[in-house]
């Protein structure tokens, strides 16, 4: 296992040794990928900076002259300190830059509620322009750092941070989109991010007791392939969203207004963070244990609740 940062940056590194025009702006924030980064290509790193707002002003300048720019820093700095940058100066114009943000959902645990990434999906799907991507394992995070370098479009990369597995290959990816991780069933987990393999020990434990479930990592959440509305949704009569985020307003939300929009006849259970901000401080799988959304906990939920 490696650390899924340095999946994506392995990725990026490879590609802009072939792309002159991919620049890296930090906001002071390191990785060993961006090491390497820097002393092979120290003309196209820069360090702007705990200047967050100014960093995206500075990448919109670049990306207007025609530099493929990427952004590197915490995600709830990026995504709530400059909101009014993103909005205006890079989706606005239809910008294609790059927002790595690491930190999503309740990864920087002790860091407390300023550096949670619980609410960035609501905001960030808030603005029409902008993809959001989330890998949950470092296949996915290869694929999402070529995936975003091709765009056209402002996007948006939800970085875990830590050593996780790789879960997926090309044999399961759809529409670069989604991974299939179970095959598809009448019950459904759908999942990102870090929940990924949650959602995977959610499903073994049932299939264990006698219930088939598929499971889905959703790592495109923003914009759902239409391959997966057909593949999952309309094939689905029950689903279960897993995700390390609020449950009022991130990917549940979006898959809700998506089987409403579409008049699908789904049941929907979302299992993520209750509406308020975690104040506490502790390690994230105690944050994770007390929210209940260990595998054991939501694996207890659904058959207490008979929710099969």
């Amino acid at each position: 296992m490696i650390d899924i940062r340095d999946a994506f940056f392995d990725e990026i590194y490879e590609i802009a040794s072939k792309d002159e025009n991919i620049v890296l702006i930090t906001n002071d924030m390191d990785i060993f990928s961006l090491r390497q980064f820097k002393e092979k290509y120290p003309d196209r790193f820069i360090n702007i900076g705990v200047a967050e707002q100014n960093m995206v002003n500075v990448a919109a300048g670049l990306a207007s002259c025609g530099k493929k720019v990427i952004i590197y820093g915490i995600s709830s700095f990026l995504v709530y300190r400059c909101f009014e940058q993103i909005k205006f100066n890079i989706c606005s114009m239809n910008l294609p830059v790059i927002f790595a943000g690491v930190g999503s959902g309740l990864a920087f645990s002790f860091d407390g509620p300023t550096h949670h990434g619980t609410n960035d999906i609501s905001v960030l799907a808030s603005l029409p322009e902008i993809e959001i991507l989330n890998p949950g394992e470092t296949f996915s995070a290869k694929l999402c750092a070529k995936l975003a370098i091709e765009s056209d479009k402002p996007t948006f990369v939800r970085l875990d941070k830590g050593l996780f597995p790789k879960l997926s290959s090309e044999k399961n990816i759809v529409d670069n989109s989604f991974s299939i991780l179970k095959s598809v069933k009448k019950i459904n987990i759908i999942t990102t991010g870090s929940m990924t393999q949650t959602a995977k020990e959610v499903s073994e434990i049932l299939d264990d007791k006698g219930v088939e479930v598929g499971v889905v990592d959703l790592f495109r959440i923003k914009t759902i392939s239409n391959e997966f509305i057909k593949m999952v949704l309309k094939e689905s009569e029950k689903i279960f969203v897993v995700e390390e985020n609020s449950k009022s307003s991130g990917m549940g939300t979006i898959i809700s207004h998506l089987i409403t929009s579409h008049s699908l006849p789904v049941k929907l259970q979302i299992f993520g963070l209750e509406n308020k901000q975690l104040l506490e401080y502790g390690e994230r799988e105690w944050l994770i244990n007390k929210a209940k959304l260990d595998s054991d906990s939501i694996t207890k939920k659904i058959i207490k609740e008979n929710l099969i």
